[in-house]
């Protein structure tokens, strides 16, 4: 009897192992590299294995098993047919790059990670290497933001070249700009801190158009840049390095390091320009000169479920008349009346992170920076500091179908500068905003197909009081890969002057408030269709969106009085409004392009001299504009990398030219032209090597008439002219830049 029941457990256990067999595999990228941590997931029977620091994976497979999906975050999934695969070898399986970004994980539109499919809010993911692909190399968040279709950098003066995030037609003043999901650059950081963000501390840029302010608060009307900081992954160093024809020396040095518990990465960005150039010889540089220096930390504890990260950035900025630049004389020319120059000082540090509190549904975001601006714009002095504090304390939890997400945030500002800005009857005026808030949000998935986002903010300030914020979004799944988007939201924002408006120190005009300027409110709705599609070993994706922004209480600059610049809430109305459309497509790992394109009209109403209201094109607005890119992967690991930018007509503010005696001769066009840019790069890849070369504005395309107007006075030293303006910016002062670089991983 035992001899039998013995012979009987042999059996079975056979019969078992015969029918518990196991894939394995190795699975790698398109160099061959080993992709660690990917997953085997068995999609029919839902469950899977991930893979080891190797990228080995061992998956035991069902008899019932029919397709296993291999996938990696940034590359194609890649689906295996059970049936054709000899289970008793070990598989090599390499993943293509995903350049569509089909798979992403996004933060920005809800405060909570989302994979880019599933999330009811339209987020726009690019990643670094994206950016850097197109870019000279070592460049900043500013020099490669105007890749992405729907954002546009404006530049608002001629000399220190100072500019600005616009979307979807509005200025830079609307749109937050977040590092990891959390606020940290005041209005003074948005004029110049901007260029202080190096693509290499960038992992990825998520963007999210309309209205932020339920999640952001304040300066999110336009919508929400966000930031996420690069994860350290190996022990390693890198260089990277670039010099341009024109001078500019860019360059990074990386470290990432991983200890026990922790991760650090941490580098050393540099961007040098002493070269002074004057293409279009309006005795003004076309490329300002600058000394930037930033030097960044990040670094976090799984374990502890703690990020802390810190940044400090310095810049020695100028630009002017050769004299004020030439062996560094604007050390001692600054605040001449002769000699006209600008020369701006920047020092600014930063601290940000977060901490979850283990299984508990709380998690804490906290922020605090300092800015720190000296500088002259001629004759005139202007100093300024900032210092902001934010914390946020989240709770988030899960009932049924729905999401919930509220919290309390505390922000803190204060802003002083030798302004109007910042004076009152008895002096000087700092302003100081204590600024708490609390917001809800539900994330309710109705069905498999729908999903509806509601939320809303409310924030107090001491002087406007309780500001009400709603947001309503709803996502309609048509199928696995086509969805469509309706977002309706209202924002508000609290107005700054210096970075309303550079021109008030720049140029000659003087800043006159015609009263106590109240909350801009705006309310918007939009509308969005997204399809993926698939055949051979192509992929790709097509977006539609349109939009309509209405405002209240518009801040507008009135530039219509010669020498002043006028400001006052509308009395009337403002509105932006467009449609835009994209398309990725990806042929296997050697060929991407991109091609996007948006419409917009952007308008405010004035009454004219009877009273009667009139719509005038915002400033600085485009009608249209398109941009493109290709990449195009050759064997030997050579790759080309081709972009556009083309830009419709621009409405421009009043500028006036004037003869030898400094009278008004004509008042230039409102309307600039349309203007392209095309640029060209070509990288080698070695194995622990990059080299690039490559060419921006290929064919020497500026701007035909000089930013600066008023030049022609002969009655005062040039730039000192009652009608000298820096505002006139539409198009590229740098002509055909051939630029060389390389990145080493030491």
């Amino acid at each position: 009897m035992l001899r039998l029941l013995f012979v009987v457990i042999v059996f079975l256990s056979s019969v078992c192992v015969l029918r518990a067999q196991v894939f394995k595999a190795v699975v790698k990228d398109e160099k061959g590299e080993p992709l660690p941590f990917s997953t085997a997931y068995d999609h029919d029977l839902g469950y899977g294995a991930t893979a080891d620091g190797n990228g080995e994976i061992i998956l035991s497979i069902k008899p019932e098993s029919k397709e296993i999906w291999i996938s990696h975050v940034g590359y194609q999934k890649k689906i295996i047919n059970v049936d054709k695969i000899d289970l008793s070898q070990f598989h090599k399986i390499q993943l293509l790059p995903d350049k569509l970004g089909l798979n992403e994980v996004v933060v920005s539109g809800q405060m909570q990670a989302r994979s880019l499919r599933n999330s009811p809010v339209k987020v726009e993911v690019f990643k670094a290497d994206f950016l850097n692909d197109f870019s000279q190399g070592s460049g900043n968040l500013m020099e490669n933001i105007s890749m992405v279709n729907g954002i546009q950098e404006n530049v608002a003066c001629g000399v220190c070249y100072t500019n600005e995030i616009s979307i979807n037609g509005l200025e830079g003043a609307y749109t937050s700009l977040l590092i990891n999901g959390i606020p940290i650059y005041g209005n003074l950081a948005t004029v110049y801190g901007l260029n202080s963000i190096p693509t290499d501390m960038m992992e990825k840029v998520e963007v999210v158009r309309g209205p932020g302010s339920t999640l952001y608060g304040s300066e999110a009307m336009a919508g929400v840049i966000n930031i996420i900081t690069p994860h350290a992954e190996k022990n390693s160093v890198n260089l990277n390095s670039s010099i341009s024809q024109l001078g500019e020396w860019k360059g990074n040095l990386i470290s990432q390091y991983k200890a026990e518990n922790w991760k650090h990465f941490s580098g050393f960005h540099w961007d040098v320009v002493n070269q002074f150039v004057d293409q279009n010889n309006d005795l003004f540089s076309d490329v300002v000169l600058r000394d930037r220096f930033s030097i960044f930390n990040f670094s976090e504890n799984e374990e502890k479920e703690l990020s802390i990260g810190g940044k400090y950035y310095y810049e020695d900025r100028r630009n002017g008349v050769l004299e004020f630049v030439k062996d560094r004389n604007y050390k001692q020319l600054r605040g001449s009346d002769e000699v006209y120059g600008e020369s701006i000082y920047t020092h600014r540090w930063e601290l940000f992170g977060s901490k979850k509190f283990g299984k508990s549904p709380f998690k804490l975001q906290f922020s605090a920076s300092q800015h720190w601006q000296d500088s002259f714009y001629g004759d005139t002095f202007y100093e300024a500091e900032q210092h902001q504090a934010f914390a946020n304390f989240i709770f988030e939890s899960q009932w049924g179908n729905h999401n919930f997400l509220s919290g309390f945030s505390q922000r803190l500002s204060y802003y002083d500068d030798n302004s109007p800005a910042t004076e009152n009857e008895t002096g000087n005026n700092p302003d100081l905003q204590i600024i708490p808030g609390i917001f809800v949000q539900d994330e309710w998935k109705i069905n498999e197909d729908w999903k509806a986002l509601s939320g809303a903010r409310i924030d107090y300030y001491d002087r406007h009081g309780l500001i009400f914020s709603p947001r309503l979004n709803i996502q309609y799944q048509l199928s696995e890969w086509t969805n469509f988007r309706f977002n309706s939201g209202t924002g508000f924002r609290i107005v700054n002057l210096f970075t309303e408006d550079h021109a008030f120190v720049s140029g000659q005009r003087e800043l006159r408030i015609e009263e106590d300027l109240n909350p801009e409110r705006s309310f918007n709705v939009g509308l969005g269709f997204q399809h993926v599609y698939t055949f051979g070993n192509q992929q790709g994706s097509l977006e539609l969106d349109g939009f309509y922004t209405y405002f209240t209480n518009k801040i507008i600059p009135d530039y219509d009085t010669p020498g002043f610049i006028i400001y006052e809430n509308s009395e009337a109305y403002a509105y932006t409004r467009g449609l835009s459309a994209n398309i990725n497509h990806q042929v296997g790992a050697n060929l991407y392009l991109n091609l996007g394109a948006q419409w917009q009209n952007a308008r405010q109403a004035e009454s004219d001299e009877n009273g009667v209201l009139e719509e005038n094109p915002i400033i600085y607005s485009r009608d249209w504009f398109a941009v493109g890119s290709a990449e195009y992967s050759f064997p030997l690991g050579i790759k080309l990398n081709y972009s556009f930018n083309w830009n419709g007509p621009t409405a421009m503010p009043e500028v006036y030219d004037v003869n030898a005696m400094g009278e008004i001769i004509n008042s230039r066009s409102d309307f600039s032209p349309e203007f392209t840019l095309h640029n060209l790069k070509i990288r080698k890849e070695f194995k622990r090597l990059e080299v690039f070369v490559g060419v921006r504005n290929i064919f020497d395309n500026v701007q035909q008439i000089s930013p600066l107007s008023g030049t022609q006075d002969e009655t005062t030293p040039i730039g000192f002219g009652e009608y000298f303006d820096t505002a006139y910016n539409y198009g590229s002062m740098m002509g055909r830049n051939f630029f060389f670089g390389v990145d080493w991983m030491l």
